[in-house]
């Protein structure tokens, strides 16, 4: 009875993340807008990771980041460039929101400051993709790409701000209203 328990739990965990990944990679590609230097864009896909993050762990927020996102660019005009870039950068947004909200060591506190984690470990998922991308712009990608560098880091700078800011907002939102269902998480 308990290997069909395990397998039960495996495939729901094989069909959430799954899912995750292609609500990710929709949100990015139907949300695309874009940014001052191209082939960027800003997108509001995070705000999907985040959910993930929050409502299946840390794993599930780096698998449905890391490749949602990737597959995005990777389908984009020019955005190929920054597909190796964005599974990693996206995958440790959603790792490291999963991480914060669901510290083990702190489980027993969990409800008395379980908003706070929240709002924390959103900010700074954000802030892991701002930085993410920001050292992608200014380090690597301007091997590739002449136009990048730390003057189009710089340009962009605000733009993954607002993305990162705005999807904050819409995944603390419609968390908050997605677990005020009777809606089961696994998380990690």
């Amino acid at each position: 009875m308990e290997d069909k328990n395990i397998s039960t739990r495996s495939t729901k965990r094989i069909v959430l993340n799954s899912v995750a990944i292609a609500l990710v990679f929709l949100a990015t590609t139907f949300t695309r807008i874009p940014g001052p230097v191209p082939p960027g864009y800003i997108n509001f896909g995070d705000a999907v990771i985040m959910i993930t993050a929050i409502l299946l762990g840390k794993r599930s927020g780096f698998i449905a980041g890391a490749f949602g996102s990737a597959l995005a660019d990777v389908i984009a005009p020019g955005g190929v460039i920054f597909a190796p870039f964005t599974f990693i950068v996206k995958g440790l947004e959603g790792y490291v929101i999963g991480k914060i909200i669901h510290d083990r060591k702190q489980e027993k506190d969990l409800s008395k400051n379980r908003e706070l984690r929240k709002i924390v470990g959103l900010i700074a998922g954000a802030l892991v993709m701002v930085a993410g991308y920001f050292i992608a712009e200014m380090t690597v990608l301007k091997i590739f790409d002449p136009a990048f560098g730390y003057a189009a880091a710089i340009a962009e700078l605000p733009f993954n701000l607002i993305q990162g800011g705005v999807s904050v907002v819409i995944g603390y939102l419609l968390t908050a209203i997605l677990q005020k269902t009777s809606i089961r998480v696994f998380i990690d």
